[in-house]
């Protein structure tokens, strides 16, 4: 095992020096203060390539590799990102069994990681709870409507004031659903969304000050990628920031919000489709 890893971080830093060199490079913009990016390649990207949340003192990140059923959950500190923990294919058996082989942007919510998980020859939409401490299953699987997410559930997010979870479908989404934690998962909203039209290829969603905000694959804007602003009691849906990622071939991924001691409030995930994961580090004024 002492072989392999140190054959591992023997690869690894060509590799992340070739991916500083080559991949295109994030800019500020006036409505996103780039402060710092953190990037990873090899295993740390499986484990993050997807999803990332906080408890304010650790990050907790979600990646797939579908086409490999790999799945991956880990811990993060948050000054040097470095991992406390991590697990590697955490889902329980009865979601293998059936398919389940893609973990999307997870949240945090009194002690525990929630994640909208997918796969499978039909949907299995679900949410699977994980404990922060262990990165290991509850026991807790809540089935999702598979009308209600026809291509599958990209991402959830908790607002910690109600414990309702929010999550939508994939594509083309008229309406976000809130779902009550504290009530064994019962569905006790249905927003329309409008002010935007129909959602489309939202990649994760977080609470902050009250408001829902996600994290948008938007394709059609070469470099620009948007987050978005949901009043949940409206629905109305709006842009609060753009983002200069950098290239076309980047694809933006989950975000939580956390202040940091550089003035970063905002951290964003995004994908190099060729190469490796980067961690945005953002200033906002939402």
């Amino acid at each position: 095992m002492f072989i392999i890893r140190k054959l591992m971080t023997i690869l690894t830093y060509p590799l992340l020096i070739l991916t500083l060199l080559t991949s295109p490079v994030a800019q500020s913009t006036g409505s996103a203060e780039l402060v710092s990016t953190d990037t990873f390649v090899f295993e740390k990207a499986l484990l993050m390539g997807q999803g990332i949340t906080t408890d304010g003192e650790y990050y907790y990140t979600s990646g797939s590799i579908a086409a490999l059923n790999l799945t991956g959950l880990a811990k993060f500190t948050c000054d040097d990102m470095e991992i406390v923990k991590s697990r590697v294919n955490p889902l329980p058996k009865e979601c293998s069994r059936r398919g389940n082989n893609h973990i999307g942007g997870i949240s945090y919510y009194n002690g525990k990681i929630y994640a909208p998980v997918e796969g499978g020859d039909e949907v299995y939409a679900c949410i699977v709870v994980f404990d922060c401490e262990t990165l290991k299953p509850t026991g807790e699987v809540y089935d999702l409507p598979n009308e209600l997410y026809d291509d599958g559930v990209p991402w959830c997010a908790v607002d910690p004031e109600t414990g309702y979870l929010y999550a939508s479908k994939w594509s083309n989404a008229k309406t976000i659903y809130a779902y009550d934690i504290n009530d064994s998962m019962k569905l006790v909203r249905k927003i329309p969304v409008k002010g935007l039209g129909e959602l489309h290829r939202i990649q994760g969603g977080e609470f902050y000050n009250g408001t829902l905000y996600l994290s948008n694959d938007t394709e059609d804007e070469g470099n620009y990628k948007n987050i978005l602003s949901v009043n949940v009691e409206t629905g109305e849906v709006a842009v609060a920031a753009k983002r200069d990622v950098g290239g076309e071939n980047i694809e933006a991924e989950g975000l939580t919000f956390r202040p940091s001691d550089d003035g970063a409030v905002m951290h964003v995930l995004d994908y190099n489709k060729i190469i490796g994961i980067f961690v945005h580090h953002y200033k906002v004024d939402f």
